[in-house]
């Protein structure tokens, strides 16, 4: 059986006096991990927010007559 470098849970969590560090280390590795994940598919989200409103715009100014149209007309 393997032998652990720690005695019980409480010890491991103890991290030798070093807890506070080493969880705040997990911590910060995670939530930077998680905002890698997360904010790609934010902004892809908004890009195609984006594109949608520059499509609509550009479709509504193509139905509309210019100036020079409604003077020929």
């Amino acid at each position: 059986m393997p032998k652990f470098q720690f005695d019980g849970l409480a010890d491991f969590f103890a991290m030798g006096g070093y807890a506070f560090y080493v969880w705040l280390a997990y911590a910060f590795f995670f939530v930077v991990m998680g905002w890698n994940l997360i904010q790609p598919r934010l902004e892809r989200r908004r890009i195609l927010k984006l594109l949608q409103a520059r499509q609509a715009r550009e479709e509504r100014n193509a139905t509309v007559p210019t100036q020079e149209e409604r003077e020929h007309a």
